[in-house]
C-alpha cells in the first residue's frame, strides 16, 4: 500500500522569506512565507544585499531545522558594495518563524532560500533530472555519514537530456533516526525532482 508521496525540487528564491527591504534599524522584518519546501523538506537561508555592505548586521534567524529541531542561527549579512552579494545559513531550515536584524542596513536586502536540499527521515521513491550536457552527478548524503546513500551519475552529452527511473522495492531510505536528514547535492544538473514517502 502506498501513502503519503511526496516530491521536492531543485530550488531557489531569493526573496521568499523577506521581500526588498531597507530596514531602518534594529527589528523584526516582516516574513512574506515560512514554508520553502513539503513534508519537513528545506534549505539554507540566504541574505542578499543588493548595494550595500551590510557585513556589520547581524540576522538572526530562528525556525525549525531540517529534522524537527527548534533552531536560532545569527548570520553576518553580505557585502554588495560591488553588485549584489549573497550569504548563506550554515543551517537548513524547514520552518523560518522569525528574522531580526541587529541595526539598519545599507541599501536594500532580501532573504530567501537556496543551496543543497535537505530531506528528512524518508524513501526515495524515483527521480527525473535534466542534465546541462557535461557529465555531472546527484549525491544524497545522510548526516553524519560520507558515503552516499544515492549517487546518481549524469552522462556527458551534445545537448542537455532528461533522464528518469523509479526505484525498486520501497525505495532508498535517508536521514535514517531520530533528528537526522539527509542532504541533496548537485554537480552540473539543471533541475531535479525526487518523489520520496
Amino acid at each position: 500500500m502506498q501513502a503519503d508521496v511526496w516530491s521536492v525540487t531543485l530550488d531557489s528564491d531569493a526573496d521568499f522569506y523577506v521581500t526588498s527591504t531597507t530596514p531602518a534599524g534594529a527589528g523584526a522584518l516582516t516574513l512574506a512565507a515560512t514554508q520553502p519546501a513539503p513534508n519537513g523538506a528545506g534549505y539554507k537561508v540566504t541574505q542578499t544585499s543588493a548595494t550595500g555592505d551590510n557585513t556589520g548586521v547581524n540576522f538572526v534567524i530562528t525556525g525549525i531545522e531540517v529534522g524537527g529541531n527548534t533552531i536560532t542561527e545569527t548570520l553576518a549579512g553580505a557585502d554588495g558594495s560591488s553588485g549584489p552579494a549573497s550569504v548563506s545559513s550554515t543551517n537548513y531550515f524547514a520552518v523560518v518563524t522569525g528574522i531580526t536584524v541587529s541595526t539598519g542596513t545599507t541599501g536594500a536586502i532580501t532573504v530567501g532560500f537556496g543551496g543543497s536540499l535537505a530531506l528528512p527521515r524518508t524513501r526515495i521513491k524515483d527521480w527525473y533530472y535534466v542534465g546541462n550536457g557535461s557529465a555531472g552527478s546527484i549525491s544524497v548524503v545522510s548526516d553524519g555519514e560520507t558515503i552516499p546513500r544515492l549517487k546518481i551519475v549524469s552522462p556527458a552529452t551534445t545537448t542537455p537530456e532528461a533522464y528518469s527511473q523509479t526505484l525498486s522495492g520501497e525505495g532508498i531510505l535517508v536521514g535514517q533516526v531520530g533528528d537526522k536528514f539527509a542532504v541533496v547535492t548537485t554537480t552540473n544538473i539543471t533541475s531535479y525532482t525526487l518523489t520520496c514517502g
